[in-house]
């Protein structure tokens, strides 16, 4: 019997010694990001170039989802611009903090903001990001920060799937990436105006998951998955002495004028809650979820005048 266990337990180890190299090999930022270019218009290569190549300072980042990529336009902020200030949007498709966590990561690492902006939504997401194991340092993918992730070893498995790639792109087919871009600006732009029925029926689907709650325990359960990112999040911010404002971009449909835990992020820093005339207005969005061209210009106009008034306003802080 002993020697049928110890030959199982040889046979495993010899499985899992290459699974093991994988997430000892240092992995590269450069190929994670070039990985997923076929994901969110390529935008991952974007975020990489313009924090690590492009030498423009990035003095107000736009940290968030879609929502963010297709609701602030750099050029119409103005105001900003004005005081000298590059305005850059980091947004990246879909929800989840800790994809959100890596790009900051890799953002306080090589410039120096002087004040980032965290879009907030409805509610948060209480799962991981689907590229998070493509992006994150093998640390942060090996290190959860809170036990409540069902997606662990989903993220575990796509994550040495891609420092297999790593390694193959490296060592064997000598992968050469493209040049970096120039471009300065992250916005999404688009001039569609969405259908009737598309903003009608994303409405009937919101009053119908707004009238099944969770129940509270489990709710507060899930919760620490997102919050634990968002923490991380405000620690390494408030580490380099940044500013830190949030921004609620909510959906078409939800009819929500605040974010569910408006006091969780309050209590971190001051909630810019855009005027509800922008999300009535049809006419301004892209598809159900999206603000188009008119909406975010009109939106980034309000948003570069609020951020401007605090900055002039703490002259202390913002610097």
């Amino acid at each position: 019997m002993k020697r049928i266990l110890l030959k199982l337990a040889l046979f495993f180890s010899f499985l899992m010694f290459p699974a093991a190299v994988l997430f000892i090999v240092p992995y590269s930022e450069e190929f994670a990001y070039h990985y997923i270019e076929h994901d969110c218009y390529n935008h991952g290569a974007w975020i990489y170039d313009r924090i690590n190549h492009n030498p423009a300072p990035v003095d107000v980042a736009f940290i968030g989802s879609s929502h963010t990529l297709h609701a602030i336009q750099e050029k119409k902020m103005e105001k900003l611009r004005e005081l000298n200030l590059h305005v850059v949007n980091l947004g990246y498709c879909r929800y989840g903090r800790n994809i959100e966590f890596s790009i900051l990561k890799m953002l306080l690492k090589h410039k120096s903001p002087k004040l980032i902006v965290i879009e907030v939504h409805e509610d948060e997401e209480k799962n991981s990001h689907d590229i998070f194991p493509y992006l994150a340092e093998t640390e942060d993918l090996l290190l959860t920060p809170t036990l409540f992730n069902r997606d662990y070893f989903s993220d575990l498995f796509h994550g040495g799937s891609a420092r297999l790639e790593f390694f193959k792109a490296k060592y064997i087919f000598r992968k050469k990436y493209p040049d970096p871009t120039s471009e300065l600006y992250g916005y999404a732009a688009t001039d569609r105006i969405a259908t009737e029925f598309e903003l009608d029926e994303n409405s009937r689907l919101w009053q119908k998951r707004l009238s099944h709650t969770n129940l509270e325990k489990i709710e507060k359960v899930q919760l620490k998955y997102p919050f634990a990112y968002l923490e991380k999040m405000i620690c390494l911010i408030k580490e380099k002495n940044i500013p830190i404002q949030f921004v609620y971009l909510p959906d078409s449909g939800s009819k929500l004028k605040n974010p569910k835990h408006s006091s969780f992020y309050q209590d971190i820093a001051s909630l810019l809650i855009p005027p509800q005339t922008i999300f009535n207005d049809r006419s301004n969005w892209m598809d159900a979820s999206h603000l188009n061209d008119n909406g975010s210009e009109i939106l980034s106009i309000w948003l570069a005048e609020q951020i401007r008034s605090e900055m002039c306003t703490d002259t202390t802080t913002f610097r």
